[in-house]
């Protein structure tokens, strides 16, 4: 919707009677949080954070070795309420009924022409977020959806950058960071599928399937915001390029010390 004038402002507040709260969001841009007028959809907006407080778009990641975010993407599908309730997604380029692709990338921050990403999870118009006590998500994507042809899936899931082969199937997240010199990347997916080839998909789950489920209780306050703590995540890894875990040889103690860290409390419901 876009406003032309403070008449329309003005007009807006009466019919929502909610108060607008302005805030900078990831890449500077203004948005309105929690405001029923923008979108009938109810959504969380996504947010990083690292040393407890949000990293603004394009700064350099405080910690040591002048290190920047180049890009984080991932995958959440199976989003359910505390009673398992499906909590379907409002379909658009970036989600369908069961799955949602978050995309952040630094090109937002420097370059306006660039194609802005996805921050939010936007959810089906008519579900009412304040009724859910407790979200339970999880960060990839199921064996049944997760090793399709790309060629014939719906966006999000036909994205070449987000697909390692029809054999392992999806990256449920790309996390790369760069510095002036250097380079560290962790891509998550599934590991240990047997099929006939790379372009062929396997009859039954991989050994390790590296889907991970999410469950956060509801906060007290607005609760609209999902966080994705990178220092927790990061936990333990210095990043260099030689500390990669992109799941290929030679990589066990990096990936091993990221799976375990994923299974902490990375997520968080604010």
């Amino acid at each position: 919707m876009k406003i032309k004038s403070l008449a329309n402002i003005a007009a807006l507040r009466v019919y929502s009677k909610s108060l607008v709260r302005l805030c900078v969001g990831w890449g500077g841009i203004l948005v309105l949080a929690g405001c029923g007028f923008l979108s009938q959809k109810p959504q969380l907006q996504v947010e990083l954070y690292m040393g407890g407080k949000p990293i603004p778009c394009g700064s350099a990641l405080p910690m040591a070795g002048n290190w920047y975010l180049e890009h984080v993407k991932f995958y959440v599908s199976d989003l359910r309420d505390q009673n398992n309730n499906p909590l379907p997604f409002a379909v658009n380029n970036w989600q369908t009924e069961q799955s949602a692709l978050i995309s952040m990338e630094w090109n937002e921050c420097v370059n306006a022409s660039e194609q802005m990403g996805h921050h939010r999870l936007q959810l089906n118009p008519g579900l009412d977020l304040s009724a859910v006590e407790q979200l339970s998500f999880s960060l990839g994507l199921p064996y049944t959806t997760n090793h399709q042809d790309p060629l014939s899936q719906p966006s999000p899931l036909n994205l070449s950058s987000m697909f390692w082969t029809w054999q392992t199937g999806h990256k449920f997240m790309r996390l790369q960071l760069k510095s002036v010199s250097d380079s560290w990347a962790f891509h998550l997916g599934s590991t240990g599928c047997d099929s006939a080839s790379k372009v062929r998909p396997p009859e039954q789950p991989c050994q390790s399937p590296n889907l991970f489920e999410v469950s956060l209780k509801r906060p007290k306050g607005q609760a609209s915001t999902l966080v994705l703590h990178l220092d927790r995540l990061m936990a333990g890894i210095t990043p260099a390029r030689q500390n990669s875990c992109t799941f290929h040889p030679g990589e066990t103690t990096s990936c091993d010390r990221l799976l375990e860290n994923l299974g902490g409390a990375v997520f968080e419901w604010r």
